[in-house]
Order: structure tokens, then C-alpha cells, then sequence
């Protein structure tokens, strides 16, 4: 607010994405930074499934709320697996094609099983590394499987334009990012109580092909 204060009104219009994890002081100033704050327009665009940080913004008295009902992001068979974790009155169309089923392949060794996964994905599919990301319950500096390696491919914070470079963030820090194809691990890690919103969110990040990697059974 004091830098607000400070700057005075900056824009015409807000529209502030992944609004549900904004806090109500941080609308207020940003909010302060509109010319008109009583007549400009403003767009909350939210998700409460993807609820990551325990965050609920209640959206200020005389906003309008418009339903989303249409998924253009993933395909059928994806967002079949996202609606398992949706909750919500209205139930999104599917607007996507068929594609393939999400994948689960469990093993005690989970950086090995995702540098096979890359492996096949990349050399023998011919899916540019690029249009992989691998998503993990633990940011890069934390994460085992950043640590170990991926076989040829090197792991990397930032996306790299060309070479067998594949980015690897934690769930939270891709939320609102997409990628042709996802690779999930470390999942159980994810606290209980994000869980479900983790899933949903890391799932929903796949516009093509998702593959869940999970400790072995009894493991």
C-alpha cells in the first residue's frame, strides 16, 4: 500500500490471474493502483481446485461471477483423471481430442524410472525434450530426482530453447504453465491436506500426454 500510495494510479484496467491466491490486502493495492478504482474494469480469474496454498480469495462486494464451463487445454483422456480431483457445481465440457491414457508406472527407484521415461518419450517417440517437463512435490534444489540425474538429459531449472535439456519444477512454481507433455513424481511427499489440489494442478498442466511415476506398491 505504500508503494501504491507512493506511485499513484498506474493502469485503466486489473486483471489479475490465479486470483485465488491472492490475499484481500494484496487486491486492496493493487486495486489502488487504478485511476478510477470505483468505475475501471477489473478480472479475477480463479480456480479454488487449484488451492495450493491454502489461500481463498472471497472476491470483494459488487463483483459478478462468470462460470469457465469449456477445458481447452487438455486432452479427453486427461481431463478425465483431472475431474476425478474437480469439485465444483458446474461440470466442465471437454473440448479436447481423445488422446492417450495417463500413465502410471510405479518403482523404487524414481529418478531411474523418470530418466526411462525421458528415454523413451524423447529417443524413441521423438518428443522434443523441450515439450517435456517434469513435475515434481519438491522444488529443483530439494528434489531427489533432480539430484540423481536423468540419464542423458540434464535436468534444469529454466527452459533452455534446444539439447537434451528437460526444466523440472515443483507443482506450485507450474501452476498456471502448460506443457505438451507432463512427468509427475515425488508425489508422496505432497502434504495430505494439498493433495488432491497438488494432483489436480500437476495433472492439469499436460495438454497431451501425462505420465505418473509413484513409489512401488508397499513401498
Amino acid at each position: 500500500m505504500e508503494a501504491a500510495d507512493a506511485l499513484g494510479p498506474q493502469a485503466g484496467a486489473l486483471v489479475v490471474d490465479e486470483a485465488q491466491d491472492l490475499h484481500r490486502d494484496w487486491l486492496d493495492a493493487l486495486l489502488s493502483l487504478l485511476g478510477d478504482p470505483g468505475a475501471d474494469p477489473v478480472w479475477l480469474f480463479m480456480d479454488n481446485n487449484q488451492d495450493v496454498y491454502g489461500v481463498r480469495l472471497d472476491p470483494p462486494p459488487g463483483f459478478f461471477s462468470y462460470d469457465l464451463t469449456v477445458n481447452c487445454r487438455n486432452t479427453q483422456a486427461i481431463a478425465r483423471e483431472v475431474h476425478k480431483k474437480y469439485r465444483g457445481a458446474v461440470v466442465p465440457e471437454m473440448l479436447g481430442p481423445p488422446g492417450r491414457e495417463v500413465e502410471l508406472i510405479q518403482a523404487d527407484d524414481q529418478a531411474a524410472a523418470v530418466a526411462s521415461v525421458l528415454e523413451r518419450l524423447c529417443d524413441r517417440e521423438g518428443i522434443p525434450p523441450q515439450d517435456v517437463v517434469v513435475l515434481s512435490s519438491h522444488g529443483f534444489d530439494h528434489s531427489r530426482v533432480a539430484s540423481a540425474g536423468a540419464g542423458r538429459f540434464q535436468l534444469v531449472k529454466e527452459p533452455q530453447p534446444v539439447g537434451p535439456y528437460v526444466r523440472l519444477s515443483s507443482i506450485r512454481g507450474f501452476k498456471g504453465l502448460e506443457s505438451p507433455v507432463v512427468v509427475l513424481c515425488e508425489l508422496e511427499d505432497i502434504p495430505d491436506e494439498t493433495l488432491d489440489s497438488q494432483l489436480y494442478v500437476g495433472i492439469s498442466r499436460a495438454k497431451g500426454h501425462c505420465v505418473i511415476v509413484a513409489p512401488a506398491a508397499g513401498s
